[in-house]
């Protein structure tokens, strides 16, 4: 007479409610996760005029009253009329503070290309926070 072994079962691990647990814990951590809010610059910006005063109002500026900051594709910074160049901080500051004390009511005007780095106009606007210029005006090309 054959005596036959007993075969043990393979251990298995119920997965029945294995997805209903990945459903808590999803619901749990979308639930109780805080995501960080990125700020923006702070810019106060001028009320907007009437449409008949701003006609009214065309006015046309000198280097004297105004200087031109126009950002590059290539992070390049063309100064009114000069060549484009390559500022470092310190030179930028320098080349501020001259301007400024050529007319302390000055104007500066920033144009970004659309293919600038967002990183060289945050830049040139900080060097000009820095030295507590308020006559900042923004543009793109």
């Amino acid at each position: 007479m054959k005596i036959g072994r007993k075969r043990k079962g393979k251990a298995e691990i119920p997965t029945s409610s294995m997805s209903d647990i990945a459903f808590l814990l999803i619901i749990f951590f979308m639930a109780t996760t805080k995501f960080d809010v990125k700020e923006g610059i702070r810019i106060v910006l001028p009320q907007a005029a009437a449409e008949s005063t701003q006609q009214a109002q065309t006015l046309t500026l000198t280097e004297k009253e105004m200087t031109r900051l126009q950002i590059t594709a290539d992070g390049m910074i063309v100064v009114n009329t000069e060549a484009p160049r390559s500022y470092e901080s310190g030179e930028l500051d320098a080349l501020i503070q001259q301007k400024q004390k050529l007319n302390p009511e000055m104007i500066f005007k920033v144009i970004t290309d659309r293919e600038a780095k967002y990183n060289d106009m945050i830049r040139v606007v900080d060097r000009l926070k820095a030295a507590k210029i308020e006559k900042i005006s923004l543009s793109t090309n």
